[in-house]
């Protein structure tokens, strides 16, 4: 009689030896053909609308990519319409894959820029805009394809009031904080403090309304 089973152990045990060797397989992340498509797929029980877009090639690899600013509709009325804020990144075969996501993002009580600067996503959000009168924040979000995300590198406010006005920065790569004020045209006080750099905020998961920035 043939000796086959005397040949298990070996076999099994160098099946056993092939299957930690070889190193495990990685999902591929999803892609879709469209942006709505990908938007749909992230928030199967809600509906977003796109407020506003813009595109650029925040992960440097020549694919664009594109950031967009999302409201919600048609969500329960015991509760605020959320503002997301997604950046899906291009495939070279012409499809999105997610990149980023934020909780909860900032409102905006008039209306929302995105600008694409290099590695940089720059996000405006406008309060006030009437005449001369203008106040309005933005954050500085940058990629670090260490980290696979955004990282809020900055902050600036601004408001304006015929010739008077204001501004603050922030800078969280070198704990710096700079505040001016004008009035009548003219500089009236500039002030600049230092703070403890805290650990720089991602985009995934960003939520405005818990978010401490460390300049307090």
């Amino acid at each position: 009689m043939p000796r086959i089973p005397h040949a298990l152990p070996f076999i099994t045990g160098l099946l056993t030896l092939l299957s930690t060797a070889m190193p495990p397989a990685h999902a591929q992340p999803a892609t879709y053909a469209r942006p709505e498509v990908a938007v749909a797929a992230l928030f199967p029980q809600q509906t977003f609308v796109e407020w506003t877009s813009t595109t650029g090639d925040w992960n440097r690899d020549g694919v664009p990519d594109i950031a967009l600013l999302l409201n919600e509709v048609n969500g329960p009325s015991d509760r605020p319409m959320e503002i997301r804020l997604v950046v899906l990144a291009g495939t070279p075969g012409g499809q999105y894959t997610p990149l980023s996501t934020s909780a909860s993002y900032c409102r905006a009580q008039k209306f929302f820029r995105l600008e694409a600067k290099g590695a940089s996503l720059w996000v405006t959000a406008v309060d006030k805009a009437e005449g001369d009168d203008l106040g309005s924040t933005t954050l500085q979000f940058r990629f670090n394809p260490r980290r696979g995300d955004f990282e809020l590198i900055g902050k600036e406010t601004v408001w304006t009031s015929g010739k008077d006005g204001g501004r603050s920065s922030v800078n969280y790569l070198s704990g710096k904080f700079i505040t001016s004020e004008r009035v009548k045209g003219r500089l009236k006080a500039s002030q600049e403090k230092r703070f403890a750099v805290p650990a720089l905020a991602v985009l995934k998961g960003f939520d405005c309304d818990v978010y401490e920035d460390g300049t307090l």
